[in-house]
């Protein structure tokens, strides 16, 4: 699979912009430490303050909005106008130093998002999110599938959140908006559930990442310790969920990403989730991710329809305080797992990396159990200890993957794959180190 379905759609949703008129784009420059809410915010020299004067300045498309590196910001914003295919509007960086940072500590306040988005056609990027909360109410409508650093909302499409970084958001995106892209971003989570209440029985845990809706590409990121310790579950947590029953979930496309520390890979909805039924996922693609983490690297609670898995690593060797898992969890039919390697101690695999394993289809795997000799034995990685999993020359993944050029290019280095012959095992074909 390629991003053929969302770039198709961008184009067919931008033709109706095409004989419009073309607009005079503006820039807008804020900075909390010298900036001044009575300039016009229209050049770096009279910068606004407030990051707040955003929603006041009725943006249109083609406008940039400039949030000076070393500021900092407290509060939700709110972006409610958007752009289009050609001309978007941009939330970004300027100057020189650290990352503007955003913050929102009031789950009161717009769930503690830093940035909602309502409108379409938008792109943040290169700002720091941090120390978002957890809420104090459980219910997924009103607060939970509301939260997120970055809440992109119900009708918003066509948004790209990409470079950014977060630091203990206790949910970093939440995305109900279709034909977005979430890309290249990096996300170190918190150690605490998502949310919390005095005498509570049950709790979520954080996530890096939750998905409302189809339509979807998340790629490039870099997620990691999405997990707590503090669950009636013994541990909870998430780098990507697929969730919020309320809406079809129909082409996600999952690739490239590297995951640690976090209480699982990929989780989908369950019969505890709103209109169970609309929870059937369909033409879902997660391919060449790395996952080092705890628990399992999918739970796929939903019914699936061409839902595929194709040579990602995972590695279950480190448990990070968490109870060890099946490495693979399905519940339902119509799962094509394909060319991935699978490491990881007795605990994971109990005979085999699959829980339920009649459910699946498997072509071209391999899987290790550390702790015993009952597997396809040791995968030849470079330096597994020093989360180094390339191949080394002698791997005996080389060679013995299916060729799958039809659906990706490179690998998770970003090497090319080649478009003929055998691939190898996992996400990472072999390349020759040189010195």
């Amino acid at each position: 699979m390629n991003r053929n379905w969302l770039a198709l759609s961008v184009i067919l949703s931008s033709s109706v912009f095409l004989h419009a008129p073309a607009a005079v784009a503006s820039t807008y420059y804020i900075d909390s430490q010298g900036g001044d809410d009575r300039s016009d915010g229209q050049t770096e020299a009279t910068p606004w303050k407030s990051h707040t004067m955003a929603q006041k300045a009725k943006l249109r498309p083609g406008d940039t909005v400039m949030l000076k590196r070393g500021s900092r910001f407290s509060g939700p914003i709110h972006i409610a106008e958007s752009g289009t295919a050609k001309e978007p509007i941009l939330l970004t960086a300027y100057g020189k130093g650290e990352a503007p940072r955003l913050t929102n500590p009031d789950d009161r306040d717009m769930n503690g998002n830093c940035i909602r988005l309502s409108g379409s056609y938008l792109i943040v990027e290169k700002l720091h999110f941090h120390d978002t909360p957890p809420t104090k109410r459980a219910s997924r409508l009103k607060s939970i599938f509301q939260m997120g650093a970055v809440f992109n909302m119900s009708g918003a499409t066509h948004n790209i959140i990409r470079d950014n970084l977060f630091t203990k958001c206790t949910k970093a995106i939440q995305s109900t908006g279709e034909f977005t892209l979430i890309t290249r971003n990096q996300m170190d989570g918190p150690s605490h559930a998502l949310w919390t209440r005095p005498g509570a029985t049950g709790a979520w845990g954080p996530m890096g990442i939750q998905l409302g809706i189809g339509n979807q590409e998340v790629s490039h990121n870099t997620i990691k310790n999405y997990l707590t310790l503090n669950s009636p579950y013994g541990s909870d947590g998430g780098a990507i969920e697929l969730d919020d029953g309320r809406y079809h979930k129909k082409n996600v496309y999952i690739h490239h990403n590297y995951t640690e520390g976090n209480a699982g890979f990929f989780e989908s909805s369950w019969k505890a989730d709103y209109k169970p039924m609309v929870q059937k996922v369909s033409n879902l693609r997660i391919a060449f991710n790395v996952s080092y983490d705890a628990q399992s690297f999918v739970y796929m609670h939903a019914p699936c329809i061409d839902t595929v898995f194709d040579n990602n690593t995972v590695i279950r060797t480190n448990d990070f305080g968490s109870p060890m898992y099946d490495i693979v969890y399905t519940a339902f039919p119509g799962i094509l797992f394909r060319n991935n390697l699978y490491v990881g101690t007795a605990k994971c695999f109990r005979g085999s990396p699959y829980k339920k394993a009649s459910r699946v289809v498997a072509k071209n795997n391999w899987f290790w159990n550390v702790d015993s000799a009952k597997s396809d034995g040791d995968p030849g990685l470079l330096n597994m200890p020093r989360r180094d999993f390339r191949l080394r020359s002698d791997s005996p993944l080389r060679g013995r993957a299916l060729n799958l050029s039809k659906h990706y290019a490179t690998d998770s280095a970003g090497n090319l794959l080649p478009k003929t012959g055998a691939w190898d095992i996992g996400a990472f074909s072999y390349v020759e180190i040189t010195k």
